[in-house]
């Protein structure tokens, strides 16, 4: 007896139904290493200042008595207790009764101060770098691993994005209904218990997901960069895409050589991590630099103090970082980032005379660079105060159920001896997620990487017959 002749049109959805759920299937235990340490560490990341507080709280917190010392007096007594260190910045106090946190480099190593500004008593002195919060921002922002760590983030995080889209076709429903597409179905079977639990999840924290990955990309190692000089490329003839404002800076500097490094200098001790130290507007920018020919042998910080008042921490609260000059024709810069984007201000004042070299605030700020920042604080669970951060806890642990769902149907699906669902040399992905795939690569390039990579998985399957 002939066997029933199949209908083209049911080779064509059963081919490419194979080719979507090979490509999630691969795509997901390729990705899911580095996704499950950026939803850990970025969980964590979250609470990083109520952590560092906490971590802290007896060098950091203080009965104030008294008049509190200037920053200069602080600053002062600082050099007379450390002579041969170098002041790198200051990180303003939040509250009146918290310490004022001094960071110094000695010959052998870096070190956090926590100062008392009312008995100028140092009442701790920290390694920044082997702190837990540093460590998980560390492995949040590179995996420990420099900035080959940096480039594997960036890769696996782009591919997230080709991850979700496979999964949206796959969860596509034929039929629609409230069971087995919005919630889960009640059924014995485990393998439909863990698929549904899986798409359902995934639904409801994909787009979260999808803008935690694009949101954090103006701070990866190569793309980061990249869209940057790309924005300051194009700045003349658009200039709604510059990452920063400073192309406007005043005829004083303008014309003066900057050195494209300053910045890099600067944050040389920093971890290249989503909202990093500084905004993204004036890390991707050098500072003007000091006209003075003839700098002082210490810059002090007396120049720069009385341009705090510039800042409206009535309106967007306390903190700042002041940043030291860090070579002869560097200048002092006040950073100020508090949780709204828009509050956002950096200052640059010249060590020698003074001056207010340029002031930077979100008005000067550019379409991009607005849409930048704000993805930033709100990335971080700051834009928004409290349940900004609760709700990017909520989605982080959603898709941390969907990824333990999705890989607990792998182990079960899968056939012993197979790793990855089976691929005929006939399967081809749907036009639509093909020419996805094809935007998402020009986009970002370092996805070329894999492709590279299922080109070799194709080839070993091949080969061994796995």
């Amino acid at each position: 007896m002939a066997a029933p002749k199949i209908p083209p049109s049911d080779k064509e959805a059963g081919a490419a139904m194979r080719a979507v759920f090979f490509w999630h299937g691969w795509s997901a235990l390729m990705i899911a290493p580095v996704l499950l340490v950026l939803l850990l560490t970025g969980s964590a990341y979250l609470f990083d200042r109520e952590f560092d507080q906490w971590w802290h709280k007896d060098a950091l917190e203080l009965t104030p008595q008294g008049t509190a010392a200037t920053l200069a007096q602080q600053q002062d007594f600082l050099r007379q207790q450390y002579p041969k260190w170098v002041i790198n910045r200051v990180v303003l106090p939040d509250q009146p009764n918290h310490a004022v946190r001094w960071q110094l480099t000695a010959p052998d190593a870096v070190h956090l101060l926590y100062l008392d500004p009312y008995r100028l008593h140092v009442r701790a002195d920290i390694d920044p770098k082997t702190q837990p919060m540093a460590i998980v921002r560390r492995l949040h922002g590179e995996l420990l691993a420099g900035q080959v760590g940096g480039y594997l983030i960036e890769w696996m995080s782009c591919w997230t994005l080709f991850l979700l889209l496979t999964g949206a076709w796959l969860w596509w429903p034929k039929h629609w209904r409230l069971a087995g597409v919005f919630l889960p179905r009640k059924r014995s079977d485990g393998r439909v218990h863990w698929r549904d639990w899986h798409s359902v999840l995934a639904l409801v924290s994909s787009l979260a997901l999808a803008f935690l990955v694009l949101s954090g990309m103006p701070w990866s190692t190569f793309w980061g960069s990249q869209f940057a000089k790309l924005g300051q490329d194009f700045s003349a003839r658009w200039s709604w895409v510059t990452p920063s404002p400073n192309f406007h800076q005043p005829e004083r500097v303008k014309d003066k050589a900057v050195d494209p490094h300053h910045e890099h200098k600067m944050q040389a001790e920093q971890v290249h991590v989503t909202g990093g130290k500084q905004s993204w507007v004036t890390g991707h920018h050098p500072a003007p630099e000091s006209a003075d020919e003839h700098l002082p042998a210490l810059a002090d910080i007396r120049q720069a103090e009385p341009y705090l008042a510039r800042l409206d921490r009535a309106t967007y609260g306390a903190g700042g970082r002041i940043f030291y000059p860090a070579s002869e024709k560097d200048v002092f810069k006040i950073n100020y980032v508090p949780d709204k984007a828009e509050g956002q201000q950096t200052i640059y004042i010249d060590p020698f005379s003074g001056e207010l070299l340029d002031d930077i605030g979100w008005q000067r700020y550019s379409a991009l660079a607005k849409v930048v920042e704000w993805g930033t604080m709100t990335h971080l669970g700051r834009q928004y105060g409290l349940w900004n951060q609760w709700l990017n806890l909520l989605f982080c642990l959603l898709v941390l159920a969907a990824l333990i769902a999705g890989l607990t149907l792998w182990w079960r699906r899968r056939k012993p001896g197979r790793w990855l669902p089976p691929l005929q040399s006939t399967d081809r992905l749907p036009l639509g997620l093909k020419l996805s795939l094809i935007l998402l690569v020009l986009l970002f390039p370092l996805l070329v990487l894999s492709l590279i990579a299922f080109a070799l998985l194709r080839f070993w399957q091949k080969r061994t017959g796995a």
